[in-house]
């Protein structure tokens, strides 16, 4: 059972009493208990206390309170979230404890059928490609130990805690929170019925800016779709921004560490857009300064800004763990990946969606300019990109033949625009004369094929996607 568990680009996630059970879930704890003791015994340390958190989607409690009992059956100690809480607070809570690694039981942005574990190290981000095979290659290997919840909790192995004072107070620290309340702007935010609730309508509370939550009660189901602030699932969002003249839109993802943003008429900003104007707020308001990293089916555009502004670009596959080593091992201000996770320089090396909304916020609130001024002046400078994504459902026989196609043949030309150039560094990228590029990956967590398609010509990237869906669906 155990040889059916992989991780894949952030964690391990699975279908709900199908391979996401409680037998596996203490499978997948065995084998982080053996990683564990393995670096406390290499360390010369004690035994150790891990953080445990948990989201609200269906038995998420259930399986972090299965974690603390496998824990506790290795003689490790746990600090068990007391509520639902973002996949950040687990971050801050390792980092403030000084704990070795964190656990959370989420599944982020996939559909309600679906939980899964994401593991976080000692910095408080992902975790490390190491670290995740360590744990991959225990799976099964020992027999499996637990202590009843209860007794465990009576032994002080488990101990409950309130993992969000410490988060709170991390945000608090690096955001202008003042000079976002002085303003008054009108900010709708969407929770998307997950762990963000109503974080970021507390923190302003008090002040001339004026939040209005929609969605923010849990619901295992996330009211029937997948809670992934992508354009498809942000359309109401879209139309109260408009109808109601509010400055900005701020959706949060199941767990909230992932951000989607309307801009002031309801259109949908993609996320590389969203990281030039934070990089731009970053280098102009802040004075800060350090290289950039994007994942390959990031924006033009942040190529265009960090060559005008003279900063160091690092492109890495898609998944935030590769962005978050880099931000260990580099001086790294900003980094981000299309799906909506942000990382900053000072902050944590880990995407915070309620961080990056609020800090967009204090773009605005500092310059004193609206969301659209912000992205046109970088339109202006750097082109105005067409970007789209779609997910495809294949099967696996379909999935091998597109990738041989594309290694063997790939296509000549992108609409009309002559293929220069093919990035193979996660999927198979072909990019265009003109920058257009489309781009072929598996998902790491779904048996989908992702596509992705940029253009500086608004009207090509139906076609780009056509294309793609095209190719990836020929016999």
């Amino acid at each position: 059972m155990g040889t059916r568990i992989q991780f894949g680009t952030e964690g391990w996630r699975a279908v709900i009493a199908e391979e996401f059970t409680a037998d596996n879930v203490r499978l997948v704890a065995q084998a982080i208990a053996g990683h564990a003791r393995d670096l406390a015994r290499r360390s010369g340390g004690r035994a150790p206390v891990i953080a445990v958190g948990h989201d609200s989607r269906f038995l998420s409690d259930y399986f972090a309170r299965a974690v603390c009992e496998v824990l506790a059956g290795n003689g490790l100690g746990s600090v068990l979230t007391d509520r639902a809480v973002p996949t950040c607070a687990v971050s801050r809570a390792v980092v403030a404890r000084r704990l070795p690694l964190g656990i959370m039981i989420t599944a982020s942005h996939n559909p309600a059928l679906y939980n899964g574990i994401k593991v976080k190290e000692a910095y408080g981000g992902s975790a490390t490609t190491e670290t995740v095979a360590s744990i991959e290659r225990r799976l099964g290997r020992a027999p499996l130990r637990r202590v009843p919840f209860d007794e465990a909790a009576r032994a002080g192995a488990v101990r409950r805690a309130d993992f969000m004072p410490a988060y709170l107070k991390g945000i608090a620290a690096f955001i202008d929170l003042a000079a976002i309340r002085r303003r008054p702007l009108r900010v709708l935010v969407d929770s998307m019925h997950g762990v963000g609730g109503r974080v970021i309508e507390r923190l302003l509370a008090g002040g001339r800016c004026r939040v209005e939550t929609r969605r923010a009660e849990p619901d295992p189901l996330f009211g029937g779709e997948a809670p992934e602030p992508i354009p498809s699932h942000l359309r109401a969002l879209g139309r109260a921004v408009r109808g109601r003249r509010a400055d900005l839109g701020i959706a949060t993802d199941g767990d909230a560490d992932r951000l989607g943003i309307i801009g002031p008429g309801g259109a949908w900003l993609n996320p590389g857009q969203v990281l030039c104007v934070l990089l731009e707020h970053l280098i102009t308001a802040r004075r800060a300064r350090g290289a950039v990293v994007k994942t390959v089916s990031n924006t033009m555009m942040i190529n265009r800004l960090t060559e005008d502004l003279g900063l160091r670009l690092l492109e890495v596959p898609v998944g935030f763990k590769h962005v978050a080593k880099l931000m260990l091992e580099d001086d790294i201000l900003i980094g981000g990946e299309e799906s909506g996770g942000i990382g900053v320089k000072g902050y944590l090396p880990e995407r915070d969606g309620i961080l990056n909304g609020l800090l967009l916020l204090e773009a605005m609130a500092v310059s004193r300019q609206a969301l659209s001024s912000l992205l046109g002046r970088l339109d202006r400078r750097y082109g105005r990109w067409s970007y789209g994504r779609q997910d495809l459902h294949l099967k696996r026989s379909q999935v091998e033949r597109l990738f041989t196609r594309l290694h063997r043949q790939p296509p000549a030309s992108l609409a009309g625009v002559p293929v220069v150039r093919i990035n193979p560094l996660d999927g198979v990228k072909l990019i265009g004369r003109d920058d257009s590029w489309l781009l072929f990956r598996r998902s790491g967590t779904e048996p989908i094929v992702r596509i992705y398609a940029e253009t500086p010509q608004r009207t090509r990237l139906a076609r780009l996607l056509a294309l793609g869906v095209s190719l990836a669906r020929r016999p």
